[in-house]
């Protein structure tokens, strides 16, 4: 984080790269696009510990959750406001997961990395 505040949620824009959960699906910018997972995105923001923080934890279907308005290959993501804003401060390490890595099951096939920018919001 660049400085301390109190966060109320985060937008990714994507710059490069992709993304897929095995060889046999195509790539995209922020999940799997095997039919089972339908519109559901894998992009997790967590804290250094590894728990997550956007999507809120209650959106989270284990690994995958949707964000209306946007889909695999949307040029962006904004994450809904979290309730409770969370207290953060400058230098703080905030973690980007694929969801398979994350929940550390099915990565075995996964490849790829996406580059993106992060940004912010505070109350």
């Amino acid at each position: 984080m660049t400085k301390s505040g109190r966060m109320k949620t985060m937008k990714l824009i994507y710059r490069s790269g992709s993304v897929r959960c095995n060889k046999k699906t195509i790539s995209s910018y922020w999940g799997c696009t095997n039919a089972a997972y339908g519109e559901n995105l894998m992009t997790i923001i967590t804290d250094a510990n590894e728990k997550a923080i956007l999507p809120p934890a209650e959106d989270l279907k284990r690994h995958s959750y949707s964000l209306p308005g946007y889909h695999h290959n949307s040029t962006e993501l904004v994450f809904r406001n979290l309730v409770n804003p969370l207290s953060v401060s400058s230098n703080q390490e905030m973690q980007i997961w694929y969801g398979q890595d994350w929940v550390d099951g099915g990565e075995k096939d996964n490849s790829g990395e996406t580059c993106v920018d992060v940004y912010a919001w505070y109350e």
